[in-house]
């Protein structure tokens, strides 16, 4: 009963984790006049005080975690650069209307982890993880043929969030607190980015002008939150569920980004990048197929 109870609570912390990602893009929409990089900076700023409240509520404490070895520390700071950066082309992309790219960085990030896993880890591919790979590989260059270039937005955000995710792999640090340091060396960033806007963008941050109205305001502050909570779902899920079942869930958040850029804010989708895209879909059941095959193998029988 304890395990079903559990199994139960995983699948609901999933689809909330996956619903929050999947619907991320209205939420920044409704922030398109604040440039992407004021946008970044309050998001770095209040993802930083969402983990404090939630590591009191939960550790009753305020303190700061802080890696103990220059290996980790420096390895963290690689972590938080590529967050920061991978955060920043995601509202760019949203923002300038490119939202179906950017869903299509999330359907092929499942297929960078496979080859990082061949090229870093040295894993060895199965024949679905190599069908799922050519798939990829066709989808992506039948997108690039229709477009005239490479999906550059696409490509960064699944190379970034992978690399990202080997990071967290390789350093065995909860999810909570190594998020809580991301936010915590990136904030002088964050924070000299806002007072130097003018120079860069060419406009004053919006916040420091008071030059927005209270929703404005309000929205900016709760990009903390929309941060935060996904990733204590999925880190709540992943503790209850296999990691095949979380490959289904995988798939639900650029899905519903696709759906809201061409149904909602009705960007172009001709019928070759159409086609490009069912490639890229192929090649993601396959590897969740793959995943839950290898699942069943490790089964006592």
């Amino acid at each position: 009963m304890q395990n079903y109870t559990d199994k139960k609570l995983g699948y609901i912390y999933a689809t909330l984790a996956y619903l929050g990602w999947g619907f991320f893009p209205i939420y920044w929409k409704f922030l398109k006049q604040v440039p992407a990089l004021e946008i970044l900076c309050h998001r770095v700023i209040w993802a930083l005080v969402f983990y404090i409240i939630i590591l009191r509520v939960k550790e009753k404490s305020f303190r700061f975690f802080w890696p103990q070895n220059t290996k980790l520390l420096l390895n963290l700071l690689l972590a938080a650069a590529l967050i920061m950066c991978n955060w920043f082309v995601y509202i760019y992309a949203v923002n300038s209307n490119q939202i179906v790219e950017s869903s299509l960085g999330y359907f092929i990030n499942p297929l960078v982890n496979v080859a990082i896993g061949v090229f870093v880890l040295r894993e060895r591919l199965t024949p679905m993880q190599v069908a799922a790979t050519a798939c990829a590989s066709l989808g992506v260059f039948i997108i690039s043929w229709d477009q005239g270039h490479l999906p550059w937005i696409a490509l960064f955000l699944a190379f970034s969030f992978s690399f990202y995710g080997l990071i967290k792999k390789l350093n065995p640090v909860s999810g909570l607190h190594s998020n809580q340091f991301e936010s915590l060396v990136l904030l002088p960033l964050a924070i000299a980015l806002l007072f130097f806007m003018p120079t860069l963008v060419g406009v004053p941050s919006v916040a420091l002008t008071f030059s927005a109205d209270w929703q404005t305001l309000a929205l900016l502050a709760g990009g903390g939150i929309i941060t935060g909570l996904p990733l204590i779902f999925f880190a709540e899920a992943a503790q209850r569920l296999p990691f095949y079942l979380l490959g289904f869930f995988q798939f639900l958040a650029p899905t519903l980004q696709f759906m809201t850029g061409v149904l909602l804010f009705g960007e172009p989708m001709s019928g070759n990048k159409l086609v490009g895209f069912i490639f890229i879909w192929v090649a993601g059941t396959l590897i969740v197929l793959n995943n839950w095959w290898a699942s069943q193998k490790t089964l006592p029988s």
